[in-house]
């Protein structure tokens, strides 16, 4: 088995494909460098049947093995001819948090660190696998972010991939590989990721390549769409219709689907306000920054309307990420559909270096 010592949360060195994997779906995506930066080679999606994932957990190991070698093999574009891989780990199961250390030699961080992680995650050091990075500095203290997954949970994902003939160079928490491929490079400022999936929405806040903190709301594409159908008693189907069809483009207070997304959007509102306070209380001083904006990827950004929702509700800018904002297409063999492409923001983010 590969050591982890090799693995970063944090800092990866990604150079092969990504693979994104969740409760509903694998999501792949390759890149290749040219003269102006990278371009799409490969990408694919496939589902997962039901109950091989459950909340991050994998519940069939021989299946699930069995998917990911077709879904492998299924990518348009060029084939995948390398086994090294960069893949995602459950958000729900991470803990990522700022620490405020005081100013030290890098070698004696690392053992201090040790300490604060035992006294902030209540897990035993033998019992997960972290990482750390210094994201800001001042002169009588460092501001280090600590990045740390249960070796329960990150396990039988490594173990599957390898019984799949995949060898993973990187693992990463989903938000950390999201950000990269939002945020241009080179783009100054701090910004909020929210990533709206099928099952649940990730949340993450960002600035100069770093991750602050990430957090995970049950809220999501399909609880917004089931609570449609029951407001307008209709059925699931006709209410995603009704959802791809309508959004919220008129923002009609009198609407009821503009009552039904408000209501049901106040938990991610709420959930957006505990994130903009958390930087504000904790690391918007030291990093004399502020969020200058929220990022929308993931299924649920096809909503439209959505951006402007939020703005509007939070008074603060609000768009659609573009997943290939770091991204050349100039000499892409092949081009991810535009209703498709937020769902692949992770997948591309592994795939970067």
């Amino acid at each position: 088995m590969m050591k982890f010592s090799t693995i970063s949360f944090l800092n990866p060195k990604i150079t092969q494909f990504g693979i994104d994997l969740s409760d509903i779906s694998i999501k792949i995506a390759q890149l290749k460098k040219t003269k102006k930066g990278y371009a799409l080679s490969s990408f694919g999606r496939k589902e997962i049947a039901k109950g091989l994932i459950e909340e991050g957990e994998i519940k069939n190991e021989e299946k699930l093995v069995e998917t990911i070698k077709e879904a492998v093999k299924e990518v348009k574009g060029e084939t995948i001819k390398t086994p090294y891989c960069a893949a995602s780990l459950p958000e729900t199961e991470s803990f990522v948090e700022v620490i405020r250390m005081p100013a030290m030699e890098k070698k004696e961080m690392a053992e201090a660190i040790k300490w604060e992680i035992e006294a902030h995650i209540p897990l035993s050091q033998e019992e997960i696998y972290y990482d750390w990075q210094i994201i800001g500095r001042e002169p009588d203290h460092f501001d280090v972010i600590v990045g740390a997954l249960p070796k329960k949970t990150v396990d039988p994902y490594l173990d599957v991939l390898i019984k799949a003939g995949l060898k993973p160079m990187a693992f990463e928490i989903e938000s950390i590989a999201t950000a990269r491929t939002l945020i241009k490079k080179g783009e100054s400022g701090a910004f909020l990721v929210i990533d709206i999936g099928a099952k649940k929405t990730s949340l993450a806040i960002a600035s100069n390549k770093s991750i602050f903190f990430t957090t995970s709301i049950s809220f999501s594409n399909i609880s917004f769409t089931a609570a449609l159908a029951d407001s307008l008693n209709i059925s699931f189907e006709e209410a995603k219709k009704i959802k791809m069809e309508k959004g919220l483009d008129d923002l009609d207070p009198k609407s009821r689907i503009f009552q039904t997304a408000r209501l049901h959007f106040a938990e991610l509102i709420a959930k957006i306000k505990e994130c903009l306070d958390y930087y504000t209380d904790r690391c918007s001083a030291s990093r004399k920054e502020k969020i200058d904006k929220i990022m929308i990827c993931g299924g649920g950004a096809n909503l439209s309307g959505l951006a402007l929702f939020l703005s509007r509700e939070l008074e603060m800018p609000a768009e659609i990420g573009n997943p290939l904002a770091n991204v050349e297409l100039i000499n892409s063999v092949i081009k991810i559909p535009e209703e498709e492409l937020s769902s692949y923001a992770t997948a591309l983010g592994l795939a970067l270096e």
